[in-house]
């Protein structure tokens, strides 16, 4: 829907400068905005292509 995308981007953009390959529980931890669609698990999969270098 949007709700929470600006501010996952901005978490995420902020764990990945800090953490090059975050884990699991690093990505859980960093990600802290409420997400309206429930899509927690695809972001997760977002963060860790986008540490591995491929196009989310």
């Amino acid at each position: 829907c949007g709700y929470c995308q600006s501010g996952q981007v901005m978490a995420a953009t902020a764990l990945l400068k800090h953490s090059a390959s975050p884990s699991d529980e690093q990505i859980a931890a960093a990600m802290v905005n409420l997400c309206r669609c429930g899509t927690y698990n695809a972001i997760h999969a977002a963060v860790h292509a986008l540490a591995q270098g491929e196009k989310a």
